[in-house]
């Protein structure tokens, strides 16, 4: 009988990867390959995530809220007569991003 080197053997056992590791490396060159990839709906935008609002909505609601903010406290501290100017530029905001967005 006749015995086979380590080397060798180690070679042949190399050269017959078993079958979770074939599944393993087809999936990385499927990903590699971008089978599993999702093109966005506007190719030509540049998203972090898909959510209910964007992100110049997002901004536009911030500034009507700031708007907002400053027009209570002013009213607060100097009556409606000076933060009635604020509240309509408030309203023109708010008209202005219903035809907007």
């Amino acid at each position: 009988m006749t015995t086979i080197p380590v080397p060798v053997l180690e070679a042949l056992v190399n050269t017959y990867p078993d079958d979770d590791r074939t599944e393993r490396i087809r999936q990385a060159r499927q990903v590699l390959a971008g089978s599993e990839l999702r093109s966005p709906r506007e190719p030509m935008s540049v998203r972090a995530h898909e959510g209910p609002i964007s992100i110049e909505q997002r901004n536009y609601l911030i500034a009507l809220g700031v708007l907002l903010l400053l027009a209570i406290v002013i009213y607060a501290l100097a009556g409606l007569g000076i933060a009635s100017a604020v509240f309509f530029i408030l309203a023109i905001g708010l008209i202005a991003g219903w035809l907007i967005f």
